[in-house]
């Protein structure tokens, strides 16, 4: 209803106009020698799902969503799902935090400001200033059914360290005590085949258990087996059968401690919480199960603009655009943070075109095309699909994003000289970024923290974008001020990971005489 009313306010007002002039896409015309132009140009854009490729999508909070949550999209779970395969023996063991359904929205809205000056009749400089506000609205629902994952004890439990401790310390000794004696020729050895194969046994089991406990190199393991799933059952099997090995065949009884498991399935509030604890989980600073929102200034722009042609039914112009590095900077500590703008140097030209067919038909064209200039970004390193990931992966990294091209094409209807309506047909297309380590020793820092080499260049993948969308405007001149309205729907998108985002936008125009003659 309220989109309705806006319409039909947008039909009063142009039925009491004069001249046509506003349009949906970028027109050729500046505002005369002496004139400054101001346009206020409100932008909302809304999506709950992403293209994967052409047509297919999912929605944004699907790698959360299923009967399975698991190692697909969290790297550290995946890890997890190794280690208890090891410890377990279960070769065939899929890792699970249970049943969940992640609904997520998001929001972009931009109130651009621009004022445009005429230097002569056909040259006119501009600058324009966005406030850019950005809003995600979230919701995870989390069930134990099928979950065979829960919290680590570490974070849960008071005494769980001295429990671990107490338990590896055992399990180390008692390893030592095997190989010392196989090395001295107790147990038959050489050759003891089944001493050894106790001892690498019992060596890789510790092993991926200390992992699942404490994680690799500087990072956490916010997840553990729970004790009465058939993997921890499993678990607490394989260190029985161990334990007993070591003390009736190599007399070794000083390892008894069993290993500690969780006992509670996760819900969302312990679910939130591992994902701000810095040492075990992933160090976000907010949860991400909230209704969240920030405002801030976006990326200035600088322009000028020069008709080429001027003529009455047909008119060309051609414009160029720096975009400022003046948005703050992004930060990869929320979960599906928003960015306020790139805080990058952009250049960008323009050619628009304008052709009016039997007084009637109004056919508008804008190509542009730009250029994005390298900078740095603070991001986490890990693979696109990746949801979760720790904060000891970010890494601040030479960034050079990918250049873009886009067509923008609105045939129009006049129905009268004061009012247009017809459809927009948009494309756009952005090559890939590309991410570079500063230095060698931000590569070896990185693979220090994470346990694993790391390379930046995995950040590449799913980078570059190709969307169209497709819309209805209307537009209208008053006796004092023009403007339009439209609404646009991003219906494919490929390259990477496209919003299918519904596009809102009015655009107000007034003009004042600052200098010269006339009016």
């Amino acid at each position: 209803m309220p989109l309705v009313r806006l319409l039909l306010l947008l039909v009063v007002a142009a039925s009491a106009t004069t001249a046509l002039a506003a349009q949906a896409v970028e027109r050729t015309d500046i505002p005369r020698r002496g004139t400054l132009r101001v346009t206020v140009d409100p932008r909302i854009i809304t999506w709950d799902r992403q293209y994967t490729n052409g047509t297919a999508w999912q929605p944004l909070g699907a790698p959360l969503t299923g009967d399975t949550v698991g190692s697909a999209a969290i790297p550290s779970v995946a890890r997890i799902e190794q280690d208890v395969r090891t410890a377990s023996g279960l070769s065939g063991f899929l890792a699970s935090l249970g049943k969940g359904l992640f609904s997520v929205r998001q929001e972009r809205r931009t109130f651009p400001i621009s004022a445009e000056l005429g230097v002569t009749d056909r040259l006119a400089v501009s600058v324009m200033v966005p406030i850019v506000r950005v809003a995600t609205r979230t919701r995870l629902q989390l069930s134990p059914t099928g979950s065979n994952l829960g919290a680590n004890p570490l974070a849960t439990q008071a005494g769980a360290d001295v429990a671990y401790t107490d338990f590896f310390t055992q399990f180390d000794d008692a390893l030592t005590q095997l190989a010392d004696s196989i090395a001295a020729g107790h147990y038959g050895c050489p050759p003891c085949p089944q001493a050894q194969a106790l001892a690498a046994q019992g060596a890789a089991v510790r092993d991926a258990l200390r992992r699942t406990v404490y994680g690799v190199g500087t990072t956490g393991s916010p997840f553990v087996p729970l004790a009465q799933s058939d993997a921890g059952l499993a678990i607490g099997t394989t260190v029985g059968t161990i334990q007993q090995d070591l003390a009736t065949a190599y007399n070794i009884p000083s390892f008894t401690d069993p290993f500690l498991l969780s006992v509670d399935s996760l819900n969302p509030d312990r679910m939130a919480a591992l994902l701000a604890d810095p040492v075990l989980g992933y160090g976000y600073r907010f949860s991400p199960f909230r209704n969240s929102f920030r405002i801030g200034l976006g990326d200035v722009e600088i322009g000028a603009k020069y008709r080429i042609v001027t003529g009455s039914r047909y008119a060309v112009a051609v414009a160029g655009t720096v975009r400022l590095p003046t948005a703050g900077r992004d930060f990869a500590d929320d979960l599906l943070r928003q960015s306020l703008g790139d805080h990058q140097l952009d250049v960008e030209a323009r050619l628009i075109q304008e052709l009016t067919v039997a007084g009637r038909v109004w056919l508008n064209l804008a190509v542009r095309a730009g250029v994005q200039r390298p900078g740095t970004r603070f991001v986490r390193v890990a693979p696109p699909a990746a949801v979760l990931v720790p904060a000891q992966a970010g890494v601040l990294l030479s960034w050079d994003p990918g250049d873009y091209a886009a067509v923008d094409f609105a045939p129009l209807y006049r129905f009268n000289p004061r009012f247009a309506a017809g459809l927009t047909l948009g494309y756009w297309s952005r090559g890939r970024d590309h991410f570079t380590f500063r230095t060698s020793q931000d590569s070896t820092d990185l693979e220090t923290r994470l346990g694993t080499a790391t390379s930046a260049a995995v950040l590449d993948q799913g980078t570059s974008e190709r969307w169209v969308r497709v819309g209805a405007a209307v537009t209208f001149v008053g006796a004092s001020v023009e403007g339009g309205f439209s609404v646009e729907q991003t219906i494919s998108g490929s390259g990477g990971r496209v919003p299918a985002a519904t596009v809102f936008r009015i655009v107000l125009r007034k003009a004042w005489k600052v200098f010269g003659s006339g009016r």
